[in-house]
């Protein structure tokens, strides 16, 4: 990358831009360059591509050290959330053990419905033929 060694401050020329600047206040795009002064040797920092006085000026420590700033609370939420998911998902897995319980139970019912059934049709087939026969 080119070296610009003309600006040692960042505290000008980032006109209250957080973190990684996209464009410089002016619209143009910014690059990222390598000092070369004795002050700041092999720094990188953020410049406009006009690389004129007055324009955004940022060392990337503080873009990066801005982004981390500015990611952490959304990370607090992000883990509030996935702790409420999982919260959420134990619950489930409660529902569906219930569940699960209920079609046990269910199941047994059906099977002893179908042996009463089953008991029923015996004994009103064995009534049927007695009368049957009691006839004849």
């Amino acid at each position: 990358m080119s070296s610009d060694s003309t600006a040692e401050s960042s505290t000008v020329n980032t006109y209250g831009i957080r973190g990684f600047p996209a464009s410089c206040v002016c619209g143009t795009k910014t690059t990222i360059y390598t000092s070369e002064t004795n002050k700041n040797p092999g720094r990188p920092f953020f410049r406009c591509l006009t690389r004129r006085n007055n324009h955004l000026f940022k060392w990337v420590e503080e873009a990066v050290y801005e982004e981390v700033q500015d990611a952490l609370p959304k990370i607090v939420l992000l883990e509030a959330e996935l702790n409420k998911e999982k919260s959420d998902i134990e619950d489930l897995k409660g529902v569906v053990t219930e569940l699960m319980e209920e079609v046990v139970r269910a199941k047994t019912e059906v099977k002893r419905c179908k042996v009463m059934m089953t008991i029923l049709f015996v004994i009103m087939c064995v009534i049927i033929i007695v009368l049957l026969v009691s006839l004849m």
